[in-house]
């Protein structure tokens, strides 16, 4: 059964829900996935982690050893994700390895630049491409995964941004593909509750984190000052929420809690004024 969105303060999280689990996490070399990574180990949980850069996965995966079971299971494979058919290796491997999955979380993303958009044959290029990775390897993978969760009563954790709520300047392509992912898992999740299937999905809407690329990719960017304006969450907090809410099989996550879920009621009743502070932000 799936429950209201997640907060710290209401919620009791018992860490030993995830002894013995067996997660599949993508994107998992940095940032919030590699956080996530070491939250799981630490719990007991088994892991197979995978991203692009094998000597990454290696670092990560030997750090979850330190910090996990002595029995446990930790492993990687390398994928791509702009590739279709990386998306069921992975799975299969995830069976090869744990037996099963309990735990399906979906992290990775495509690195973009912050820019206007201009319509040009690079951009059309570049939203190709982000709906591979960013939106249609989620979906593969989700599909690859239901039967193998139906069969634990499993979770699929998609981790999403605030940009898939409320659309902002000069990331539209990717904002896009984050609205995507709310649409189609929302209808899956409700498709799932029709048919009685105990799959849960938890939509984490995540805002401003502190990760080297996206602090990098804010730097970078002439316009604006949301950095000044917005101090950015901890990767480590932000992967203990979202794995928080997904244990506890909420239908959404927000984090942090209080700036994105004010920024998603704003939306709906001070759309303008929203906008304005948008348009502030970035002028």
């Amino acid at each position: 059964m799936q429950t209201g969105s997640y907060q710290t303060v209401f919620d009791i999280f018992d860490p030993d829900i995830l002894e013995g689990k067996r997660v599949v996490l993508t994107g998992a070399s940095t940032g919030i996935g590699e956080q996530m990574a070491y939250h799981y180990a630490s719990h007991k949980a088994n892991l197979l982690i995978t991203a692009r850069r094998e000597n990454l996965l290696k670092k990560v995966i030997n750090h979850c050893k330190t910090v996990g079971e002595p029995n446990g299971i930790y492993s990687y494979i390398t994928a791509d994700m702009s590739n279709m058919s990386s998306t069921e290796m992975v799975i299969k491997e995830a069976v090869a390895k744990m037996g099963g999955i309990d735990y399906l979380v979906l992290n990775h993303i495509k690195e973009i630049s912050l820019g206007e958009w201009s319509g040009s044959s690079d951009n059309l290029t570049m939203l190709s491409n982000l709906f591979d990775i960013n939106f249609k390897a989620y979906v593969h993978l989700a599909s690859y995964a239901l039967p193998l969760l139906e069969k634990s009563g499993g979770s699929i954790i998609v981790v999403s941004s605030i940009a898939g709520k409320f659309a902002q300047p000069y990331v539209s392509a990717y904002s896009a593909t984050k609205f995507a992912l709310d649409g189609f898992f929302s209808g899956l999740r409700l498709e799932l509750e029709l048919k009685k299937c105990d799959v849960s999905i938890t939509l984490c809407v995540i805002g401003l984190v502190g990760t080297d690329n996206a602090v990098s990719k804010l730097k970078e960017f002439e316009r604006g000052n949301i950095l000044d304006i917005v101090k950015p969450a901890l990767p480590e907090d932000a992967a203990m929420a979202i794995i928080k809410g997904g244990a506890l099989r909420k239908r959404e996550i927000y984090f942090p809690y209080f700036s994105a879920k004010a920024i998603t009621v704003s939306r709906d009743l001070f759309p303008n004024l929203l906008e304005k502070f948008m348009k502030y932000i970035y002028h």
